[in-house]
């Protein structure tokens, strides 16, 4: 079973103040330390409504500074963001799991099931019966190859 949307975007506050936690960073720097740590960029869309509401809710404090000429707003985690990292640690642990296996997950392409499940919603319209038969057996011996792969030990290979 895989965690619900909402699931997933509390852990991407608690992702959020655990990298602000390591240093005050401007949007950008914090943006870019999501791309690394989860393997997505996520956009100023998401970002700046999580900042505006850590900065209401009292976890997060924003300092304004001159930074190689321009005004630069940091934010910085504050005693109330410590102390909500510290009280909902064994969620964040599981939203660094899940980070890293999402960037796993995207490194090995697999991405690409999602484009690939599309194609054949919007085409499976358009298939004989036939086609559809030779399509039920390609996913289910794909189904079976992927499920052999996850059933190897870790660190280990099947052949």
């Amino acid at each position: 079973m895989y965690p619900r949307k909402s699931m997933f975007r509390g852990y991407m506050r608690l992702i959020t103040l655990h990298v602000l936690r390591e240093q005050p960073k401007h949007v950008y720097g914090l943006i870019k330390s999501l791309e690394d740590l989860v393997g997505v960029r996520p956009s100023t869309g998401v970002i700046y409504p999580i900042l505006k509401s850590f900065v209401r809710e009292g976890l997060v404090s924003v300092e304004t500074r001159l930074i190689e000429g321009r005004e630069t707003k940091l934010y910085k985690l504050s005693e109330e963001g410590l102390k909500y990292l510290e009280l909902h640690e064994s969620d964040l642990k599981k939203a660094l799991k899940l980070a890293e296996s999402f960037k796993k997950f995207r490194l090995a392409g697999c991405e690409k099931l999602f484009d690939l499940v599309r194609e054949i919603v919007v085409n499976a319209g358009r298939l004989s019966d036939a086609e559809l038969m030779e399509l039920r057996k390609a996913i289910t011996e794909f189904e079976a190859r992927v499920l052999e792969i996850l059933a190897t030990p870790r660190g280990g290979s099947s052949e």
